[in-house]
């Protein structure tokens, strides 16, 4: 899949908030799904809000471990995912990957 491609999806994503099924499959269609996203942590046990203070130097493979760390962070406490959509951090890192792809 070329940068545009993923670009477009992403932008999608953005421009459709849903479910986590939506950003699981986005990181799935594009190949970018991180299931060991904990080896792009620098924190133990993972702290979700220290690690994304990383996000505006992070690469477009630390974006998507970031990404797949705030879908896991979901799993385990159902509802955070919409809880940081609505802050903007989810956003943010799809913000992110665009940024790294566009460069």
């Amino acid at each position: 899949m070329t940068n545009k491609e993923k670009i477009k999806k992403i932008q999608y994503a953005i421009d459709h908030p849903n479910t986590e099924e939506l950003y699981y499959s986005l990181l799935e269609e594009m190949g970018d799904l991180k299931n060991s996203y904990y080896d792009y942590m620098t924190t133990t046990p993972i702290n979700c809000d220290r690690e994304l203070e990383r996000l505006p130097e992070a690469d477009y493979e630390l974006a998507t471990a970031l990404l797949t760390m705030l879908l896991r962070e979901d799993h385990f406490a159902n509802g955070s995912l919409m809880r940081r959509l609505e802050s903007g951090q989810l956003n943010a890192v799809l913000n992110r990957m665009i940024e790294t792809l566009s460069a």
